[in-house]
């Protein structure tokens, strides 16, 4: 099917549709989601044309349904934890994006959108936000595709309520530190993670950024010399973050990205001297 005749299609289904950048995730729309129709000749002047525009739906109320969107790895490990403690996500409608998975839900009265509300890399799009949709294409390259065809089903109610709850810093998960050697170079890059976390996990005010930077490219270098896997090294420095306080003052976003800067280590690798 084309792009035109899916936004139709999702549009017949009670979804309301506008136009995303090609291969972006911005609106095309000076309004956005509030652009947002299911009328069908307004569908195909958007996607009638010569543009190549990715599909946006406007979650929540407006369409019926909201997203429970799971980001990384880090999020699949918040994930399993909720549900290790309050039991499996219904079983629902889901698509895949670049790096994660996106669950939609049946919205069965008004929900607000967040980001890491619900637990780190754990966000939901609902009322006031968007969510992209099958077959877009992803900034990176990826195309967003749907795993199953099960309507929407309604969410287990311990997901609303914790989605429904008051902002607060994020339980991070962590990892276990994944090693890319077997044996002594595993237990040496764990080492240096545990060090890199007790400095800046008691790092005051005025220093963490600084610190969060210096240990995360350390720690990168490590990677870059088979020591350490990234994964466990971005789960470590944002829950050390949590522990000073930074997540809390400056918001999980502007820790992650401090980390993304310090992946310059990558380019400088380094392990233990050789004895």
């Amino acid at each position: 099917m084309t792009t035109l005749a899916l936004a139709l299609d999702y549009a017949a289904r009670g979804f309301a549709v506008f136009p995303l950048l090609e291969k972006r995730k911005e609106p095309a729309t000076s309004r956005g989601f509030k652009d947002a129709t299911t009328n069908p000749a307004t569908i195909r002047r958007w996607w009638g044309g010569i543009h190549n525009y990715n599909i946006g739906i406007a979650t929540g109320l407006a369409s019926g349904v909201w997203v429970f969107d799971v980001d990384g790895s880090i999020g699949a490990f918040a994930l399993a934890e909720l549900e290790a403690k309050h039991g499996p996500l219904s079983k629902t409608l889901c698509s895949t994006t670049s790096a994660g998975t996106h669950f939609w839900f049946r919205a069965t009265g008004p929900l607000q959108k967040s980001e890491d509300r619900v637990g780190p890399k754990l966000d939901v799009r609902a009322d006031g936000g968007y969510a992209v949709v099958p077959p877009s294409v992803h900034p990176d390259g990826p195309v967003y595709r749907w795993t199953n065809d099960r309507p929407p089903a309604v969410a287990p109610e311990w997901l609303v309520k914790l989605a429904k709850q008051r902002p607060g810093a994020p339980k991070i998960i962590i990892p276990e530190a994944t090693c890319r050697r077997q044996g002594s170079p595993g237990a040496y890059g764990q080492a240096a993670l545990d060090g890199e976390y007790e400095v800046l996990a008691k790092t005051p005010p005025g220093r963490r950024n600084h610190q969060l930077n210096l240990s995360t490219f350390r720690l990168y270098q490590l990677a870059a010399g088979g020591e350490l896997e990234d994964a466990a090294i971005e789960a470590a420095m944002i829950q050390a973050c949590v522990a000073n306080g930074l997540v809390a003052d400056d918001g999980l976003r502007s820790v992650e990205k401090t980390i993304q800067s310090a992946r310059a280590g990558l380019q400088c690798p380094r392990g233990r001297a050789p004895r």
